[in-house]
């Protein structure tokens, strides 16, 4: 697939990304051996976002996030620890732009579980997040690489990368969804659509101010909508799609949900990747903070 014509230096898109690589982070890794049979990212995600609720909800009643069943009475200027880890009910307007900071990402390639905190507030919540893995799962055995900014998990140095989708994509959910196997184009566009979205949610949560999180927002849509569509190219397909019957762990109900699997190769400018590594740190496509959408990217020659 060839790439539109290259845009010149989109104005703000260096700025974008110095804020975002001086992200404080900070990651725990897993051997693989250490984890569980059968033990997947979702549910690992859901025991980190049900007891983050439980332990760390600041709202001052007997019922906590996860017992109250929408936005957190506290959640509202971040005080609220439980809804900035998992945020509770995420709504519209600059609720939005909210995000989970606690990250949960396999790495087939070396058979490692990562752990990655977001922000200060969620690297100051790691050894809690750890703890906790290892009450309901058994999970130790964790290495702490010296990580301290998002810098240090940016993709670099190679122009060409093998995608796989590590877990399910969500492409969209309900009835009417059809299952037809991607092509080139297809792939290229809901990835240029989930690095939108996640730079908008980690431009958000790299500045306090709500008015400097809308300006942000806007400032992020105008470099991607200029950047992203020329700086990178699907070269190999080889993606096919299912319907998948999942569950609802908040109320309980079914739904059908069209899913990606498999693998692309791309092509990708230098100034594109600190994009990509927002999606292949925190995932993409629909559910993306509860263990779908997670990606492996591979350098190639």
């Amino acid at each position: 697939m060839a790439r539109p014509e290259r845009v010149p230096d989109a104005r703000g898109g260096r700025d974008l990304v110095a804020l975002w690589r001086a992200l404080p982070v900070a990651v725990l890794c897993y051997p693989g051996s250490a984890l569980p049979k059968g033990l997947g990212l979702a549910e690992i995600s859901g025991t980190l976002r049900g007891w983050a609720w439980r332990d760390h909800c600041a709202a001052p009643t007997l019922a906590s996030c996860a017992d109250l069943g929408g936005t957190c009475a506290r959640a509202q200027g971040g005080d609220c620890r439980a809804d900035v880890l998992f945020p509770m009910s995420v709504g519209g307007g600059s609720p939005s732009w909210r995000m989970a900071t606690l990250a949960v990402q396999w790495r087939p390639s070396i058979e490692e579980l990562r752990l990655i905190a977001l922000g200060d507030v969620a690297c100051g919540m790691l050894g809690w997040a750890a703890r906790r893995l290892y009450d309901r799962h058994g999970l130790q055995g964790a290495e702490t690489p010296d990580f301290a900014v998002f810098a240090d998990l940016e993709l670099k140095g190679a122009a060409s990368w093998n995608l796989s989708f590590v877990t399910p994509w969500l492409i969209g959910k309900g009835s009417r969804q059809v299952c037809v196997n991607p092509d080139a184009a297809g792939v290229a566009f809901e990835l240029c659509k989930a690095m939108r979205s996640r730079a908008r949610k980690l431009t958000a949560l790299c500045v306090r101010d709500e008015t400097c999180q809308r300006l942000g927002s806007h400032l992020t849509d105008h470099v991607a909508r200029a950047l992203l569509p020329s700086g990178i190219a699907v070269d190999e397909v080889r993606v096919e799609a299912e319907i998948l019957s999942l569950g609802s762990r908040g109320n309980g109900s079914a739904f059908q949900a069209l899913a990606w699997s498999g693998e692309a190769i791309l092509r990708v400018e230098a100034d594109v990747l600190p994009w990509l590594s927002l999606v292949a740190t925190c995932g993409g496509g629909e559910n993306a903070d509860k263990g779908f959408g997670g990606i492996e990217l591979t350098p190639l020659p």
